[in-house]
């Protein structure tokens, strides 16, 4: 097991580092701009290690719904690339959307309705609601990748508490994207994009509707509550201030720490640490210790909103 993680690392930080000056001189990069938060310009698609890598493991053994995973992450690329329009992303997670929450609804933890005499509305409207939850978490993962190292970070630790709560398979995920995290980490040699985001997403998300009690089910949206939280926040918001949540933005709390003048790889290890200690919570104690400890971070985060990070409304003024 040991070694095969360690083959996980280097061939994603070798597939990685391969396609870097690819990705250069086909001018496949991000340039700094007002929305962002890097300095130099920077290679987009660099999640393809940890993809593959996870891919070939998944696959290896016989967990074949990822395929669907890598059909909205080439859709991602593709973004990443050459632009689509939001119809197109949004309609293509949304198919997907429904093809998994169908695949997995009968040996899902939802089915717990399955003895209604009104079985078919009630699985409709289930699947509506995986459905939807897939697009959404999709999305928010895609709207958390703001900061050098902070999804991939992040994801490390939400797919090692995955690995001791469900599936060790997920180890490897793990083993790939420490991979990545190595030129992913501040200052950034490279981003995952929309691909990886995506990926992850549906990954996150596919570990979440696997879960076989609702405790577990709730440590695993707990344990990646911190970021999450932040994001979802931060859409609502925009929402209320009739901005279009699909256009790229400095608004989130982790942005608008580093506009305040903390770091990248500051503002990434809030995160990162918070994660480890609510998943500790969890594995030290049980669900109670990780609500409270969940509860604890909030409090930070409520901290760290009105004392530390640039106050929202000059944010807008700023984005």
């Amino acid at each position: 097991m040991i070694i095969n993680i360690f083959l996980c690392i280097l061939f994603s930080y070798l597939i990685t580092y391969f396609f870097i000056p690819i990705f250069k001189k086909k001018s496949w990069v991000s340039s700094p701009n007002q929305r962002t938060s890097h300095m130099g310009i920077v290679p987009l698609g660099g999640s393809l290690g940890f993809i593959i890598v996870s891919l070939i493991s998944f696959i290896f053994n016989r967990e074949y719904y990822v395929s669907l995973f890598l059909i909205l992450s080439l859709i991602g690329l593709i973004d990443d690339l050459k632009g689509l329009g939001n119809k197109v992303r949004l309609l293509t997670q949304i198919l997907i959307g429904i093809i998994f929450s169908i695949l997995v609804y009968k040996d899902s933890i939802f089915n717990f309705l399955s003895s209604s005499s009104f079985l078919f509305i009630v699985e409709v409207f289930v699947i509506t609601l995986m459905t939807f939850f897939f697009v959404s978490l999709v999305n928010l993962t895609n709207f958390a990748d703001g900061l050098d190292g902070l999804v991939s970070g992040s994801m490390v630790i939400i797919f090692l508490f995955a690995a001791y709560l469900l599936n060790i398979n997920y180890i490897f995920l793990v083993g790939g994207l420490l991979g990545f995290l190595v030129l992913n980490w501040y200052p950034a040699k490279v981003f995952m994009g929309d691909s990886g985001s995506y990926f992850l997403g549906s990954i996150y998300c596919s570990s979440i509707f696997q879960a076989n009690s609702w405790i577990i089910l709730l440590a695993l949206l707990l344990v990646g509550s911190p970021l999450y939280f932040d994001v979802m926040i931060c859409v609502i918001r925009r929402y209320f201030q009739k901005q279009n949540i699909f256009k790229a933005h400095k608004l989130n709390l982790y942005q608008r720490l580093n506009q305040n003048g903390l770091s990248h790889w500051q503002v990434s290890m809030i995160y990162i640490s918070s994660k480890i200690l609510i998943g500790l919570s969890f594995v030290i104690g049980n669900i109670q210790y990780m609500l409270f400890t969940t509860l604890m971070i909030l409090v930070i985060g409520l901290y760290l909103e009105f004392f530390i990070a640039l106050p929202f409304k000059d944010a807008i003024k700023k984005n």
